[in-house]
């Protein structure tokens, strides 16, 4: 169990066995470390509390019996991580799963889909094209009593259905992943996770996770073809033919950018995409989708576009689960400042001011991300309010 949970340790912190060995000052050799992870030997008490102090985590943390068993199943950007970032990237997941599995047991009427009325993620279903995974899509929103109306937000409805989604910190080659994790024990389930990387805006990090939720509900089969495939879904998940017909039209010679950027908001879901989904169901030509990409690349617009960006969504239910075990005295307040760094509350009858004093308190770090969280807040609360801007019109076909 040590060397397992030694091995994740490290590897969560990103550490090669050299990096480790560098990192306590050479107390320790690599041939050591390597026997601890394999099980070939036992670390003494004094190399274990060492171990804990090198790798950020509690001595507990290595007796504990993982019950979380992560599958990824997403290829996509896979090839472009370092080995070393993916295995740092499943440590982390795996890491919130046994926190989350492990609030949610003690609530699990709670967090029975069934029990509230929902759905969750049906058996994967075979695609064999696009028009099979519009079919999906549409399906799954029926499933989930969607409608045809925007998704006003979508981390928030991937975890009604009992989706664990996650936003990490992470490199920015990384955009998102889907995943399986097996909670071993009595109670043995599968619970489907998607992650995303909580840097990227919003509307990319919604269609993101839309396309991570296709590669769950569709059977994997070829990773290319189940990249366009999940790709497919994602844009019918967020925007179903018949809404979209319904913006635009079945036919258009053109769309203006100001109509794309009101469209952006309206969905979260970028003017790129919109056509691309455009393209995809035949309302413009494929002539036009291309020339007007070329227009967004060379004025930049491929990786920042115009106008006000979308701010990305959080997921709340891991931090509900905290709380709301803090609150009913399961876990302690401490213990609830480690799963939620910066965690700031009131408690009994502290006031406005005493809790402004603890935000005072908090490392800057923490006090820079609550900052900038409370903006993001605000962004997405006054955002459809102020007046967009309004953007020359760009006739694609003609060079600068």
């Amino acid at each position: 169990m040590i060397g397992e949970r030694l091995k994740q340790a490290r590897l969560g912190a990103g550490l090669s066995m050299d990096a480790l060995v560098a990192k306590m000052d050479h107390f320790l050799t690599k041939q050591a470390i390597s026997k601890y992870e394999t099980g070939q030997s036992v670390p003494g008490p004094e190399a274990l509390v060492r171990l804990a102090d090198a790798l950020g985590v509690k001595t507990s943390y290595f007796m504990r019996e993982s019950k979380v068993k992560v599958e990824l199943i997403a290829y996509r950007k896979h090839s472009r991580l370092p080995k070393a970032e993916v295995g740092r990237l499943k440590v982390q997941i795996t890491d919130h799963l046994e926190h989350f599995c492990g609030l949610a047991a003690l609530f699990p009427a709670d967090e029975n889909p069934e029990r509230r009325g929902m759905v969750g993620i049906p058996e994967p279903r075979q695609a064999n094209s696009v028009i099979d995974a519009e079919k999906i899509a549409k399906e799954l929103r029926e499933d989930w009593k969607i409608g045809l109306d925007p998704i006003e937000n979508l981390a928030e409805t991937l975890e009604d259905h009992a989706v664990a989604v996650l936003a990490l910190d992470a490199d920015e080659r990384f955009d998102g992943n889907a995943a399986w994790a097996t909670v071993v024990g009595d109670d043995q389930r599968t619970i489907p996770i998607l992650v995303t990387n909580a840097a990227m805006p919003g509307d990319r990090q919604r269609l993101n996770l839309a396309h991570e939720l296709g590669h769950l509900a569709i059977r994997q089969k070829q990773a290319k073809e189940d990249e366009d495939i999940a790709h497919r879904f994602a844009a019918a998940f967020l925007v179903p033919d018949e809404a979209a017909y319904k913006e635009l039209g079945r036919s258009r010679s053109r769309i203006e950018f100001d109509e794309l950027l009101l469209l952006k908001h309206k969905y979260g879901l970028s003017m790129q995409a919109w056509l691309r989904r455009a393209k995809d169901l035949g309302i413009i030509t494929p002539s036009w989708y291309k020339n007007t990409v070329v227009g967004f690349r060379k004025r930049n617009w491929h990786k920042r576009e115009p106008g006000k960006q979308i701010a990305p969504e959080q997921p709340l239910r891991f931090k509900q689960l905290v709380l709301r075990a803090m609150a009913e005295g399961i876990i302690s307040r401490e213990r609830a400042e480690e799963l939620i760094p910066g965690l700031v509350s009131l408690n009994g009858n502290e006031g406005a001011m005493t809790n402004a004093k603890k935000v005072v308190a908090l490392p800057l770090e923490d006090r820079r991300k609550l900052l900038e969280e409370a903006a993001e807040h605000a962004v997405h609360e006054y955002g459809t309010d102020k007046e967009l801007t309004v953007f020359t019109e760009l006739d694609a076909t003609v060079d600068d």
